[in-house]
């Protein structure tokens, strides 16, 4: 039976356009406040303000001091080194942990070594 205004067959089609609409934005605002998950840290850079007669040995008494388990991986030169974690550290973890040690009197800088990407220029 039609009257004047909507049909009971437009109202449903309606009704359901709606539901569909809400559960559509419920699924954008839920993806947009979920937070990105950290990347594992594998590895950290060190520069020493002296450059260390044993690197590995350096980077050991670091380690042992402030309870990071890191290795001597190689050297990159300008009194850059690399350290391995092991086993790798989330960023929320390592960060403070790295502000203790960038204190140290013997450290020049230690930061994350972490992979970087360019983005476009527009």
């Amino acid at each position: 039976m039609l009257h004047y205004g909507i049909s009971f067959f437009q109202r449903s089609r309606l009704a359901a356009l709606m539901i569909a609409c809400a559960i559509s934005l419920t699924a954008c605002a839920t993806a947009a406040t979920a937070p990105a998950s950290s990347p594992l840290i594998e590895r950290v850079i060190v520069q020493f303000k002296t450059t260390p007669a044993a690197p590995a040995q350096a980077i050991a008494q670091l380690a042992q001091q402030y309870k990071l388990p890191m290795t001597f991986e190689r050297e990159l030169g300008a009194g850059f080194y690399v350290a391995q974690l092991k086993p790798a550290q989330s960023a929320a973890t390592l960060q403070p942990i790295l502000q203790q040690i960038a204190l140290d009197p013997a450290v020049a800088s230690i930061e994350a070594d972490q992979l970087m990407h360019t983005m476009p220029v527009q």
